[in-house]
Order: structure tokens, then C-alpha cells, then sequence
């Protein structure tokens, strides 16, 4: 008679633990697909920015740019001087500072 009483409590003790698993499972699940949406979201941000650094002004300038349609060559956004973006050139960078000219212009 006794056992039963101690079987029926840890029953009910072990349903209830089991709903908590579950439930947590469900979070942990919701967790891991909102974790996947958000570095699908940065893969996304973060492919068309180019990071260049402008020697006219001494600034780091992060823009929004893509190198295949719009070129290796940008105006930089606070002097408006010219900018080579050296750093997206495929292959080797032949740049020549003193007569302005390189491969992809």
C-alpha cells in the first residue's frame, strides 16, 4: 500500500519533470533556428562592404560596394579625393602611385 503512494508521487514528480524537458527542448530548438535566420542575416550584410583606408584625409572608410559592377576605384566620402580599393583587386595589386594607373583602370 505504501509503495504505491511513493510510486504514484514520483510519477506525478516525473510527468511533471518530463513537461519541463519538453518544453525546454522546444526553446532550445526555437533558439537554434533563430541563431541560423540571424547568421544567414550577417552573411548577407556583410558581403558587399569594402573597409579601405583614404590617404588623403587619414580616415577608415567602410562602404557599401560592389567591386564587379562599380569598379576598383571610389571617391572617398569625406574629402572627395579619389581612393583605389587595392584591397578587393583580384591577384596581385601593380598600383603605380606616381603616374596614377593600375591593371584595373
Amino acid at each position: 500500500m505504501l509503495y504505491k503512494l511513493f510510486y504514484q508521487r514520483y510519477r506525478r514528480k516525473y510527468q511533471k519533470a518530463k513537461r519541463a524537458a519538453d518544453r525546454l527542448r522546444g526553446v532550445k530548438a526555437a533558439y537554434k533556428k533563430e541563431v541560423a535566420a540571424l547568421r544567414r542575416r550577417v552573411a548577407l550584410l556583410e558581403d558587399g562592404y569594402v573597409v579601405e583606408w583614404c590617404s588623403n584625409c587619414d580616415t577608415q572608410i567602410t562602404m557599401l560596394w560592389n567591386v564587379k559592377e562599380d569598379g576598383c576605384r571610389a571617391c572617398c566620402p569625406h574629402c572627395g579625393e579619389v581612393m583605389m580599393l587595392c584591397d578587393s583587386c583580384q591577384g596581385e595589386c601593380d598600383y603605380n602611385y606616381g603616374n596614377d594607373t593600375c591593371k584595373e583602370r
